[in-house]
């Protein structure tokens, strides 16, 4: 493959397997990129005069997969407040190396995003350092305190394109509340999974490893309870309701029959919670320490067989960078959170190599189904023609060493570095451009 990075162009992409869950199509084809949009994909060699007229550039996919640019929906941004633990600018080149061409950032800066003026700030902040689409999401209580409703209708009047804490909502007045509201505006409430006061001050989740281990436990039910409630409310409400981060086969059963009976629910999944088990933290690695925790064998098997069959909407990334000194504490007091946006496909790439989920589903959990649910399906997640012109290009089966030489965000809390895994991301390109190559690293 050989490709150059140019300011405005045109993009020829030849010889490809195009993936598109849109139409059901899994076949070699070339795809064209005509000023930035989708102008379309075709048996091969159909762009080969269109690209000439328009001196276009000519990328040779032979070999390899080609898909519409990963969409995330959960993602940890720390700037404004804590650059240095992770900013726009390293969030979204770690974002390019992994696939990612449009992330949702979510409310929990410093100063939270919790009203019109910030929704704005950020999004001029964007503009000028952002390597890939970048948007933002609104909080749902005024400083992600759970206390009182944000500035909901003029954060989405300004862009944000979803509400949600980033954490519980204790007070189930207020969610109701919020529910109401947001649905009246179109939008969907974002909600995490976790009722605190049964979580308590546990670390890891209940179970024989906990006791084992010597370290307090989170039962399962701490996410159940809260998912059945925020459930029931959504169907009360008659409102959009997205559930945040499933880690637990319980939690699948509650949406599962929530689905069926009418609620207006989706779900997600991340990384962690369909490849790790709670016997990685037998080294009390505090990488392993996440929120929700890491469950049990079978969770995980139950989390594979949702993805695959439909109760799971998506997977996000839930992308949460860690300093260094708040990383490298004992197990019990060491901050939460792991670094997935360039392990994340990586990580689904095994589940499809294992038989375990069809190609067509790991691309639609990854583009169109996020997409949709932020009503961005026109514009991104997509290979319809007129839609921003965001690929990636990857090998499923070849392997790569993700270590700190190709990290490219700013902080190092995952427990994959140093291991090498399989799917490579060859090529992402972000609005018609290459931003990011194998070979090149960030462009």
């Amino acid at each position: 493959m050989s490709g150059k990075n140019k300011n405005n162009f045109s993009l020829l992409v030849k010889n490809g397997t195009i993936i598109d869950p849109e139409k059901k199509f899994s076949n070699k084809a070339d795809l064209y990129i005509y000023e930035g949009k989708i102008h379309g994909y075709d048996k091969p060699g159909s762009f080969n005069q269109k690209a000439k007229n328009d001196k276009a550039e000519i990328l040779d996919a032979e070999g390899s997969f080609v898909s519409a640019g990963f969409v995330d929906l959960h993602c940890t941004i720390h700037e404004p407040g804590a650059e240095h633990v992770e900013s726009i600018l390293t969030a979204s080149h770690a974002a390019a190396a992994g696939g990612f061409t449009t992330v949702v950032m979510s409310p929990d800066t410093n100063p939270i995003i919790d009203n019109a003026f910030m929704v704005d700030f950020v999004q001029r902040k964007v503009k000028e350092s952002a390597l890939v689409n970048v948007l933002v999401m609104g909080a749902l209580s005024s400083g992600c305190k759970g206390e009182k409703l944000a500035e909901i209708g003029s954060m989405l009047e300004a862009g944000a394109v979803a509400i949600g804490d980033s954490k519980n909502i204790a007070d189930s007045y207020l969610m109701r509340k919020a529910l109401e509201y947001s649905n009246s505006l179109g939008a969907t409430v974002f909600s995490f999974p976790e009722d605190e006061t049964l979580a308590g001050k546990g670390v890891m989740n209940e179970g024989l490893n906990s006791n084992r281990l010597g370290l307090r436990g989170i039962p399962s039910a701490a996410e159940e309870i809260q998912v059945s409630r925020d459930l029931i409310l959504a169907k009360h409400t008659k409102s959009k309701i997205h559930i945040q981060s499933i880690s637990t086969s319980g939690s699948l059963e509650i949406i599962e029959r929530a689905k069926e009976s009418g609620v207006l629910a989706s779900c997600e999944t991340n990384p962690q919670y369909f490849h790790l088990t709670s016997d990685s933290i037998s080294t009390y690695d505090s990488n392993y320490k996440v929120y929700p925790p890491l469950r049990s064998d079978k969770d995980v098997e139950a989390i594979i067989q949702a993805l695959s069959s439909g109760v799971i909407d998506l997977v996000s990334s839930a992308h949460y960078p860690v300093s260094k000194s708040n990383k490298e504490l004992t197990f019990e007091f060491a901050q939460a959170g792991m670094i997935n946006l360039q392990t994340t496909f990586s990580l689904m790439i095994d589940l499809v190599n294992k038989k375990k989920l069809n190609p067509i589903r790991m691309i639609e959990l990854l583009t169109k189904s996020p997409a949709k649910l932020i009503g961005k399906s026109e514009e991104v997640g997509s290979l319809k023609k007129g839609a921003r012109g965001d690929l990636v290009i990857f090998q499923p089966k070849k392997k790569w060493q993700f270590s700190e030489k190709n990290l490219f965000g700013s902080s190092k809390n995952s427990p994959f570095l140093g291991r090498t895994m399989n799917g490579v991301v060859e090529y992402t390109i972000a609005n018609g451009k290459i931003v990011y190559s194998e070979k090149v690293g960030i462009q």
